[in-house]
């Protein structure tokens, strides 16, 4: 593919490495991986070496030799800005992995930086492009359940992904890393901004592990013009859990409700073990709309303002874990 954008992945853990193996297996039409950059050479490299593409460990080096048309920032949730910056800086289009920062000192000045330098730039809540919630999306502007009144959700992970799948889930929480999901959805699907929030939560098992962060933690959201949302993230669900996630979503609306539950994938094997494997696969589909609207055929669809209200809520949500009062969302 001579003319395909020639991506730069940044960040090597698990996001980065599978959106790399992607682009490799060639299930995005237009666009190869390029080149790996990240800070620890043991895990750089192997990504690179696992795709056939040159590995670095500068960011500034990695733009200079590559040349990129388009980065994946997939660096750690709190470590986005430096990486943003120096791509708008450099005008290369980037897709940043949620959350979009985990301070609203970061997230205002990356969007600073996007807009000053006009690169094209999104945020990756890729669950705009999971089908049952895209069917749900379209149920909702149809009018089908009426005006938005309830959103209550809970997404939580087996103990194993923070445990042994996430090297810096002490730096993080379950609502940076699965409740932003949750947040961006419900903004998405209703179209309102969040107002307050109250947050309550637990840690005593992970820390127990050595792993400084909250077991599990419930958000009270109140959004502008009524309405609220009820959230959960958990990360102590039972290894025996037989899915990598579980994902209940209800939407209520004045007329009608909505129910998405995509923890199972529709399917179950009873093998050696009970499985579930997983078919809702959207992440090609997220990175062709990702390209067409790069190249202006298509509309975009989480921009870095959007990534920001997200953020916003989630400040909140960790500073009324540290107060136990109801919490602005503001700046």
């Amino acid at each position: 593919m001579a003319d395909a954008k020639r991506v730069l992945i940044v960040g090597a853990g698990t996001m980065g490495g599978n959106i790399s193996r992607l682009l490799k297996a060639g299930r995005v039409p237009g666009a190869i991986v390029a080149g790996i950059a990240d800070l620890d050479p043991t895990r750089g490299q192997s990504a690179a070496t696992a795709v056939d593409v040159p590995y670095f460990d500068s960011l500034e080096a990695a733009i200079a030799t590559v040349k990129p048309d388009i980065a994946y920032v997939a660096t750690p949730d709190g470590a986005h800005r430096g990486p943003v910056e120096m791509l708008a800086a450099a005008g290369i289009a980037m897709l940043v992995e949620k959350p979009l920062a985990t301070t609203n000192e970061d997230a205002e000045a990356m969007v600073a930086a996007v807009q000053k330098s006009g690169v094209y730039a999104e945020v990756n809540y890729s669950n705009r492009w999971n089908p049952p919630y895209v069917e749900a999306k379209r149920q909702v502007e149809a009018g089908e359940i009426g005006d938005v009144r309830s959103i209550n959700v809970r997404l939580n992970n087996p103990i194993s992904s923070p445990r042994d799948r996430l090297s810096w889930s002490g730096q993080t929480s379950s609502a940076w890393f699965l409740m932003s999901h949750c947040l961006d959805l419900a903004h998405w699907l209703s179209g309102r901004k969040a107002q307050t929030v109250y947050a309550s939560g637990s840690k005593g098992v992970l820390s127990g592990l050595g792993i400084d962060t909250w077991d599990w933690i419930h958000a009270i959201v109140r959004y502008e013009g009524g309405g609220d949302g009820v959230f959960e993230a958990a990360w102590i669900l039972p290894e025996s859990w037989p899915g990598g996630v579980e994902f209940n979503f209800r939407v209520l609306g004045a007329n009608g409700a909505i129910d998405v539950d995509t923890t199972f994938q529709n399917i179950a094997v009873y093998g050696k073990k009970h499985t579930h494997p997983g078919t809702l696969a959207w992440a090609p589909v997220r990175w062709s709309a990702f390209l067409s609207a790069m190249e202006g055929t298509g509309a975009a669809r989480v921009s870095f303002e959007d990534g920001f209200e997200a953020t916003k809520i989630l400040v909140a949500i960790h500073r009324s874990l540290g107060s136990g009062a109801v919490e602005q969302v503001t700046l």
